[in-house]
């Protein structure tokens, strides 16, 4: 069983995340809930992940980014867009089926598959400049290209989740949590967590969007980090429902 905090903070570029946003694929899942959320979507390795960053905006700011991916019409609306403290505001038009990823050079991609023909929904995408695609129902060969857009952060909401350590030295382990996660969050994964090094002093607070909710479709984690002494050493995706939640792990290990 894998130990990820005998891990030592180390200094470098950001760990590897692989599969969707959790772990979905999802960045992720449960031994229950895992079945359910590998259908929905994935966040997938586009290289080192971290949090990326924008060079100038693109475009005025957009309330919605306004999104549309089907059969008929492919498009996306808006050059840049204002993140919320639970995410990014997507409204998104299309056919049932279609698929639309997300793609930034400093983070892993994201990835949802529309499971209603429209809906309005809040995305975890970190601050930073991200291309979007769409690809029809049904379609296997690669999504058409819908633009880029920035994702701006100017209320400062966006908390990065993400070890300072080499890509190469990310590890990943799914943790299954104790009931009585929904009452006691930060306490339950302090528990969970305790044999695989994470230390009585160490910090666990949420990260990324802190006001995001849980949610299998389109998928978003709930994010946490393990800080020591000032440094990120762990990223905590965790999903589930009920009494039946799990954790994906990516730490730093020692050496």
């Amino acid at each position: 069983m894998r130990r990820f905090a005998s891990i030592t903070p180390q200094v470098g570029s950001s760990a590897v995340e692989i599969v969707m946003v959790g772990a979905l694929a999802f960045l992720v899942v449960g031994a229950v809930v895992g079945v359910a959320l590998l259908t929905l979507g994935t966040r997938w390795n586009a290289g080192n992940a971290g949090t990326p960053v924008a060079t100038g905006s693109l475009a005025a700011t957009v309330p919605v980014l306004e999104i549309a991916c089907g059969q008929t019409a492919a498009s996306l609306n808006g050059g840049a867009i204002d993140a919320w403290a639970d995410g990014v505001s997507v409204r998104v038009a299309g056919d049932e089926g279609a698929v639309l990823t997300f793609v930034s050079p400093g983070a892993a991609g994201y990835r949802m598959q529309l499971f209603e023909a429209s809906g309005s929904y809040r995305l975890p995408l970190a601050p930073g400049r991200w291309t979007a695609g769409c690809a029809a129902p049904g379609v296997t060969t690669a999504s058409i290209t819908l633009g880029a857009f920035d994702v701006l952060d100017p209320r400062h909401v966006y908390l990065s989740p993400e070890p300072a350590c080499p890509a190469t030295g990310c590890c990943e382990e799914i943790v299954d949590l104790p009931a009585g996660f929904t009452e006691d969050e930060l306490g339950t994964l302090h528990v969970a967590l305790a044999e695989r090094g994470v230390l009585p002093s160490d910090t666990i607070e949420r990260a990324a969007y802190p006001g995001s909710s849980f949610a299998a479709r389109p998928p978003t984690p709930l994010v946490y980090r393990v800080v020591r002494d000032l440094q990120i050493v762990a990223r905590l995706d965790v999903a589930g429902e009920g009494d039946t939640w799990s954790a994906n792990v990516f730490g730093c290990p020692a050496g």
